[in-house]
């Protein structure tokens, strides 16, 4: 069965290739935004009334091969089915993420930070919503079973953190500020790091990147 989507708008961030991080970043630098197609602009109201919403989006920049085992970047020894991942190589490439809705004005949404390229196709917008989404029992299924996991999960997050070395280090994340994007009103935000990107720390050690998905 052929299964036809149309974007219904467009979403804008300071990535592009390679620099685009694994998982949103609330804090990410730069500015991130939705333009909704304005035959859709209605379909926006009340939708402020929510603090996250879920994005729907095309993968349009992931390419084969399809791997039915992967494994992730934060656990590359580690063989994993892909539907056990968040990888965005995908039977049907669709990315999903979970960002806060900072403003709404006409057919624009100003939004946290969103593991996306620059110019990925909108597919849907759902409201997050505590008492349906929030789930008291879930777990972290294998990474729960990860050796280091408490240091890995703070670099999936872009954490500061501890190596055993008693060095704190923050993940800068890179900064993706040096490349051409749209400019447009935002709010402040903070330019000390940006999520996942290429790993640059201050000591120079580096993770294994993949391209993006909101999923890894």
């Amino acid at each position: 069965m052929d299964i036809i989507f149309q974007s219904i708008g467009t979403i804008h961030t300071p990535y592009i290739a390679i620099n685009t991080p694994h998982q949103p970043i609330a804090d990410a630098p730069g500015d991130f935004w939705i333009t909704l197609n304005p035959d859709y602009a209605s379909a926006l109201r009340t939708l402020d009334t929510f603090n996250y919403i879920y994005v729907l989006y095309h993968l349009d920049q992931v390419t084969p091969p399809l791997e039915l085992l992967t494994s992730s970047p934060w656990a590359p020894d580690t063989e994993i089915g892909l539907f056990a991942s968040r990888s965005p190589q995908r039977p049907n490439p669709i990315g999903l993420s979970i960002v806060r809705v900072k403003e709404i004005k006409g057919n624009e949404i100003t939004i946290s930070g969103i593991d996306t390229y620059n110019g990925t196709p909108l597919l849907d917008i759902k409201p997050y919503m505590h008492f349906l989404d929030s789930k008291e029992d879930a777990n972290n299924g294998w990474f729960d079973t990860l050796p280091d996991k408490e240091h890995t999960m703070a670099h999936a997050l872009g954490l500061t953190h501890e190596h055993e070395h008693e060095h704190e280090h923050e993940h800068p994340h890179q900064h993706v500020n040096d490349h051409d994007h749209p400019h447009r009103h935002s709010p402040a935000h903070s330019h000390e790091h940006s999520h996942e990107i290429t790993h640059r720390q201050s000591h120079d050690h580096k993770h294994p990147g993949h391209l993006h998905e909101h999923n890894d």
